[in-house]
Order: C-alpha cells, then structure tokens, then sequence
C-alpha cells in the first residue's frame, strides 16, 4: 500500500499508523492493570454514590431519612423519598440500557427496581443543529428511583452528566479531538514539508522532457535546501554540456558539408560513369550520417512547441507519396479522428523513418489503427523481423542486427534512435512485437490527452 503514495503520504500514514499503535497499547494498558469494574467506577462515579446512599437511607431509621437527604443532596444531586413507583410521562421515557448498567453497582444489595427517566427530545436533523445543543444536552436533568425493601422510592435527579467532563465532553472525546486537532496540524505541517519535494520533481521532469531548466526555490530542512541547490547546480551544468555539444556538432557537420560539396564537384569530372555513381552514392551516405547524428543529438533536447496534428491527414499523405514511388504501401486507417497536440514535422519524421526501414527490409507495408482507448498506431510489414533479444537494442544510436540489416541495406543506424527520441518528448510509448503478416510490429501510442 505504502508504494502507492508518495512521500508526503507515507509520513502521513506513518503518523497516523503510530497514533493507532499508541491508542492500542494504552488500551490494552488500561485494561490489563484496572479491572472492569474499577474502569467504570472512575469513569460513572455516580452510580457507585446512588449504591452508598440506598445503603445508608435504608440502615437508618425513618425519623433520621430527611436529614440524611438534606446531607447527601447537592446542586447536582437532589435526593428525596415517595411512596409511589415513579412512571414515565408523554414527555419523558425509560432508558433500559441505563437501567442495566445501574443495576451492575446495586447487585450487592440484592434485586432491586430500577427506573431511569429522561425526556423524549431527540436528536435534531443536522440543519437545525448548534453548536450549543451538545452542552445544553449533556447538562440535562436525568431522574431515576431505586426501590427500597420497605417499597418506598428513593428518586435521583442528577443535573448534567454522571461522569467526569471537560468543558461538557467527556476526557476520552475531549482527549480524541485533541489528537484529531493534532494530526491535522501534523498533515498541514507534513504537506508544507513535501512542496518543495513536489516542486522539484516537476523540474526534473520538465528538464528531463525538453532540457529546459527551471530552478526551484530552496525551502524546507537543511538536507532538502541541499538537494535542490545540488538538482539546480546540475541542471544548469547538463543544459550548457548540451548545448555546447549540439554547438560543436553543428559546426563539424557545416564544415564537413562544405568538403563534402567540393568532392561532390570533384566527383562528377571522374571518367567512368560506374565510379562516379559510387562516390556520390558514398557521398550521399555521409550527408544522411551527419544529419542523422546531429538530429540524435538534438532529439532528446528540443523543445516541442505543440499544436494538435491530425494523423489521419499525415498518414495518408505519406502513404499516397510513398505509391507514388512504386512501393507496396496499404493503410486501414478507418475513419477515426486522430488527433493529438505535438510537433507535425517531428511526427512526420517519426513516421516517415519507420515506413522507410520497414520496406528496406520487407516487401510490403500496412498502416493500421489498433482498437484502443488511447490512440494506437501499428506498421507492420513482412520481413524478417527483429529477435525479442534485440527489440531494445535496436533504439541505440549506430546499433545493427549482424544478418540481414547490415550497412549493404543503406541507412546510418540512427533511424529508430531518432524515432524512438521523437516518441518520448511526445510522451508516447513505442513497442516492437510479431507482425500477423510474419514480420515486425512496431506500436507507438500516444497518450490520451495529446
């Protein structure tokens, strides 16, 4: 359950599972050094008075009961004696889940009638509720008789609760919301903690998806100050090393062009016509490698400026071009909107590099849209097919399967390095399985929301 949450809520679960580990032992606590009934005697100390009272009013002689009376009763107890069974009214009712709980403290003095009386007001429906009405409740008149053996009543009518209260509540509920109090101030304190935990992990993220550094403010302890000014420091270091590489790369591609311009000028005055087309065929295989490996360089650290595209539109333009050119390219496209927020040249790309490497290597290609909550593009095709030991290899940079996608079959070894960039800064996922037409499947699906 723990893996689930993150690290405001694992504090918080920590918190809240040691609070019920110290309510269980103090529990237990209690009932394995008090008994039950000593338990109940400091928490309802009234019924254990009422017992002492019976007890004294009936061993005294009648002329002596009204004094014993004046003595025993009190602002909050008022004891007198009747001769008649008290009986509930229209506007009061017995209560025999008290009525038991007395008669627990009067066992030792032999069976006796108990009444408990209290008004018939009941709970209010939550729109008519106060705050006031649990301390005008709780202070309310209970009035109950216990029987003596000369069949007279002895009547209490107690004002407010019988046992011990804190500010009207009782010490268990007022103790329980003061933990409740406590904890919440706890979470508030704990998810104050985790911002900037949060925050930075919303930056690395953003960094991680298009290198663009956003520093966050070093708040929070000591250790976490630390951490983000070290998060920030590297952030900073990795977008000058990249930007300084894509600089470097830039120049040397630019520069080897301009050579590669002049030998292509040099090239057309050889004298056989056989040779001529293999320079500029060896010449065109170094253009593709350089601008393949600049892309690869910048692929993982563009920034996508993302606009919605409408792959329907996109693939059936590249279908239709590449039959053109004679190949054998089918697409069951159906009639869906596909639609998602991205880069159109950068999706076309995608797209156009595995089109192109599935029919270098087979001899026909179809595009078809898989049934799927998310949007699920599949180009299968019928060649060889890629080992399932070599499915991840194959998004390397310059990496190629030894038997029949060799350098004899032309591209640079960067195609699928470059798709597989493009797929993850558009937050789509790539998976290459068996094609039903016996040859490779490649996947891309793209998240629901674009």
């Amino acid at each position: 359950m723990l893996g689930r949450l993150g690290f405001a809520g694992r504090l918080m679960a920590i918190v809240l599972f040691a609070l019920i580990a110290l309510w269980a032992v103090g529990l237990g606590w209690l009932f394995l050094s008090e008994s039950r009934e000593e338990i109940f005697r400091r928490l309802f100390p009234l019924p254990e008075q009422v017992s002492a009272i019976v007890q004294l009013i009936e061993s005294a002689a009648p002329a002596e009961r009204p004094l014993i009376l004046k003595a025993v009763s009190s602002a909050r107890l008022r004891v007198t004696l009747t001769q008649e069974r008290p009986e509930p009214s229209p506007e009061t009712m017995r209560r025999p889940i008290a009525e038991q709980f007395l008669t627990l403290y009067l066992q030792s003095l032999q069976p006796r009638d108990v009444i408990v009386l209290r008004s018939r007001v009941g709970l209010p429906r939550w729109r008519d509720w106060h705050i006031g009405d649990f301390w005008r409740n709780a202070n309310r008149t209970v009035r109950f008789a216990v029987s003596l053996h000369d069949r007279d009543y002895v009547v209490f009518e107690a004002n407010g609760a019988p046992g011990a209260r804190l500010f009207g509540l009782p010490p268990g509920f007022g103790v329980g919301l003061l933990g409740a109090l406590i904890g919440i101030a706890a979470v508030i304190a704990i998810a104050r903690e985790a911002r900037p935990l949060r925050q930075l992990s919303r930056s690395v993220a953003q960094f991680s998806s298009d290198a663009t550094v956003a520093h966050v403010t070093p708040a929070g302890a000591p250790e976490i100050r630390k951490l983000i000014t070290a998060v920030n420091d590297m952030q900073t270091r990795i977008s000058e090393l990249v930007r300084g590489r894509t600089l470097l790369l830039g120049a040397v591609s630019h520069d080897l062009k301009t050579y590669i311009t002049r030998l292509r000028l040099r090239v057309e005055r050889l004298p056989e016509q056989e040779q001529r087309d293999k320079a500029a065929g060896d010449l065109d295989e170094m253009t593709r490698l350089l601008e393949d490996a600049l892309a690869v360089s910048r692929g993982g650290f563009a920034a996508i400026q993302r606009q919605p595209v409408d792959l329907m539109a996109m693939l059936v333009g590249i279908v239709d071009d590449r039959r053109q050119t004679g190949a054998r390219i089918s697409a069951e496209l159906g009639h869906a909107q596909l639609s998602v927020l991205g880069e159109p040249t950068a999706l076309r790309r995608l797209f156009i590099n595995l089109i192109e490497n599935a029919l270098r290597f087979a001899t026909r290609c179809t595009l078809r849209v898989l049934p799927d909550k998310a949007i699920v593009i599949a180009i299968d095709d019928d060649g060889p097919g890629i080992p399932p030991d070599a499915r991840n290899a194959v998004f390397e940079p310059f990496f190629r399967l030894d038997n029949s996608r060799s350098r004899s079959t032309g591209g640079s070894g960067l195609g699928l390095a470059i798709v597989k960039q493009i797929a993850d800064a558009h937050g789509a996922n790539l998976d290459l399985s068996t094609s039903p037409e016996g040859g490779l499947r490649v996947s891309i699906a793209f998240p629901t929301g674009g």
